[in-house]
């Protein structure tokens, strides 16, 4: 009796990690967030935010330990759910849901003629969803409050029901909104108990696109959003956003959009002639972290496209040769002091220098790359859950070989452009929703 081949068991390294190949995106993303707390790259929506307001209202209604069949999901990842697959179900146009957590699952849920679930629904919703995505912002514009509605909530739920036409929604006053509210928590407390959307040919589900559609607030609510987004408890959003949406920000932010550029830098540039001290602080201290990152990605990126060029094993000693190589073996080690310095105002000085010190060695190109090669593979090796793969198989001669899913045909950009995201996109996207900027 012939046995089947069995191949010997992968190493637990094995899974791609396709992000951050050189980690810098923790402290990047730690400066980004002293400067706009709350406010995240994938949030391009404040519609969203009402949502949200509109969520705690109703679920405020269930239990607190409230827990659907499937023991996972509670109350408002139901109405989540709800909202979804409602506005999959009754926009006609896709443009209309661009920016929607979870649409193409929905669509497929209906393909198969199965509720939308935990199990249909996106992997991990606390992260990836509306609430997931807007929760932090909700939070500290005081839209929620320890998981229920906050001042602003209450604020902007009732002048939303008031400028939708649904009196009665929240609060004592009657109205058609006290019909809808019960449909909803109806239909809510329906799917809690199968563990599913638990409606089919229901005449609520227009209700979410006739009333909650992305691009359908009102002035007044748009008013009520606008004026939390301009009066922050902490951070920098009312001096950020109060510069972009000016008649300067404006010019050069929709100039940059234009170019196709989007530069972060030169609306930087911008924002720090009239910021206050401590936000001059903190943009220098990214402007010098991101000409570090620049350096790093510029170099790995054109060993990347050296490596892809012929697909065989390259030595260390070919890309030392190359343009970023040599400019961030010069470079790193001359500002590596100063970045160190820009970031202790913040907190991130030892955790910058245990991550990059390898790096900050003045070493001739070739020994320099080698420590770049090295870095990116305890980088990968230190990624959850148990580490992820190099981009490149490395040798006992000490040569690379770059590894199919990252082959690429460009280098590095070589300019003076952060490597990194700050919001600004966010904010500008918030502000045309709002009424903003024209």
């Amino acid at each position: 009796m012939l046995m089947p081949l069995l191949s010997e068991a992968d190493p637990k390294v094995s899974a791609e990690g396709s992000i951050d190949p050189l980690g810098m995106y923790a402290i990047a993303d730690s400066l980004a967030v002293r400067m706009i707390p709350g406010v995240r790259e994938r949030q391009t929506h404040p519609r969203f935010l009402t949502s949200i307001a509109v969520s705690l209202s109703l679920c405020s209604d269930f239990p607190e330990e409230t827990v659907a069949a499937d023991g996972i999901s509670e109350p408002w990842q139901v109405f989540e759910w709800y909202l979804v697959e409602g506005m999959v179900r009754t926009t006609k146009e896709s443009v209309l849901l661009r920016g929607l957590p979870g649409q193409n699952k929905a669509r497929r849920a209906r393909k198969d003629k199965v509720p939308l679930s935990e199990k249909r629904y996106l992997k991990t919703p606390t992260v990836f969803g509306f609430h997931g995505v807007y929760r932090g912002l909700a939070r500290d514009m005081e839209i929620e409050r320890a998981d229920r509605l906050g001042e602003v909530g209450y604020e902007l739920v009732s002048t939303w029901e008031k400028e939708q036409g649904l009196t009665g929604y929240s609060g004592t006053n009657e109205g058609h909104g006290k019909a809808v509210r019960r449909q909803l928590l109806d239909a809510v407390r329906d799917g809690i108990q199968r563990g599913a959307v638990a409606r089919d040919g229901w005449a609520g589900w227009q209700f979410f696109s006739d009333h909650l559609g992305i691009y359908g607030s009102g002035k007044r609510e748009s008013r009520v959003i606008a004026q939390a987004l301009l009066n922050p408890a902490s951070g920098f959003r009312k001096e950020v956003l109060g510069c972009l949406i000016g008649p300067d920000g404006k010019k050069l932010w929709r100039g940059e959009r234009e170019a196709k550029s989007a530069s972060e830098r030169r609306f930087h540039e911008l924002l720090i002639t009239g910021a206050s001290h401590e936000l001059r602080q903190l943009l220098e201290a990214i402007s010098i972290y991101e000409d570090f990152c620049r350096l790093l990605q510029d170099a790995f990126d054109d060993c990347l496209c050296r490596l892809s060029q012929d697909q065989r094993r390259i030595q260390p000693s070919e890309l030392a040769g190359l343009v970023g190589v040599k400019q961030a073996a010069k470079r790193v080690p001359e500002i590596f002091g100063e970045v160190s310095e820009r970031l202790s105002l913040f907190g991130d000085k030892v955790r910058f220098q245990e991550a990059f010190s390898s790096l900050a060695e003045r070493l001739p190109p070739v020994d320099w790359v080698e420590r770049l090669m090295k870095h990116h593979c305890e980088i990968q090796r230190g990624k959850p859950p148990e580490g992820k793969a190099p981009w490149f198989d490395r040798f006992d001669d000490g040569s690379c070989m770059i590894r199919t899913g990252y082959v690429r045909k460009t280098g590095g950009r070589h300019d003076d452009n952060y490597v990194h995201a700050y919001r600004t996109k966010s904010l500008w996207s918030f502000a045309r929703d709002l009424g903003l900027v024209k």
